[in-house]
């Protein structure tokens, strides 16, 4: 068991590191499958896993892969505000934190691949009483795609996908191997 103070203490870093905002090594998603701004603008709407917010997270993932590593923490919004994910644990996966870890795995595993599982470490972690996911990505030795085929690096604050001669000029000089 960690004492309390050593919580406190990895509590204080996390919320740190949220409180500098974005940037090549720092990303927010406010959420890992849910799309909270309809959820929030539209009383209609029916919450529903979303492909594209899930996709938008594994980008994410694989620039900080191909880059210089990074850490991505889902819960935390764009300005820094840490709203937790206990919405979408309640809604999705029945309040179970480890459903939602094993979901996040199995989207990596599907559309990574499991060879870049040796460079991610996805915890659950509270930071001002809230459940927010810390990933956190090291610098990969090899290329990592998205279903084999879409590349993407950090750029700043920003993820952004390499094609054609891009692509090839960055391969190669990054991955030198």
């Amino acid at each position: 068991c960690r004492n309390l103070i050593e919580k406190n203490e990895e509590e204080k870093l996390l919320f740190d590191k949220i409180e500098l905002g974005e940037s090549k090594t720092i990303e927010f998603k406010e959420s890992l499958s849910l799309d909270v701004r309809q959820s929030e603008n539209n009383k209609s709407y029916v919450p529903k896993k979303e492909e594209k917010i899930e996709l938008s997270v594994l980008k994410t993932i694989a620039g900080f892969l191909n880059s210089d590593g990074g850490e991505l923490f889902i819960g935390v919004n764009d300005e820094s505000i840490i709203c937790g994910i206990e919405n979408e644990l309640k809604r999705f996966h029945k309040s179970s934190k480890d459903k939602m870890q094993l979901h996040l795995k199995s989207l990596i595993k599907q559309n990574i691949g499991l060879g870049s599982s040796n460079y991610i470490n996805l915890e659950l972690k509270e930071v001002n009483d809230k459940a927010i996911i810390h990933v956190i990505c090291k610098k990969s030795d090899e290329p990592v795609y998205i279903k084999d085929k879409d590349f993407y690096i950090r750029t700043g604050p920003a993820t952004d996908k390499l094609e054609g001669r891009e692509l090839v000029n960055y391969t190669t000089s990054r991955f030198k191997n």
